[in-house]
């Protein structure tokens, strides 16, 4: 099927399903994203893995803060002010090895 071919999206049957069958509040229903609502539907589709790309994508879109930096999320700083100043933070593999 050509993009000119291509049927619309049924709005209706899935409103009505939505609403209707599921129940929900429209405020829940218009809040939901494609894949909920496609996971709500019961659709087979499975999005894609995401690629290093992807990652290095978000990577620089949100990268880690440390030190002073004021936007340092609150339980970074907590468990910093814990061990003092100077404390470091253990890395996610020792984490991991205490842990058991």
């Amino acid at each position: 099927m050509t993009k000119k071919e291509q049927a619309p999206f049924p709005w209706a049957s899935v409103i009505r399903f939505g609403l209707g069958r599921l129940r929900l509040a429209p405020e829940t229903f218009w809040a939901l994203s494609l894949p909920e609502l496609a996971a709500l539907i019961g659709a087979e589709t499975h999005p894609g893995h995401a690629t290093r790309n992807d990652l290095e994508d978000l990577m620089a879109r949100f990268p880690d803060r440390f030190g002073t930096d004021p936007q340092e999320s609150a339980s970074r700083q907590a468990a910093r002010n814990h061990g003092g100043p100077n404390a470091t933070l253990p890395s996610a593999r020792t984490r991991r090895a205490s842990d058991d």
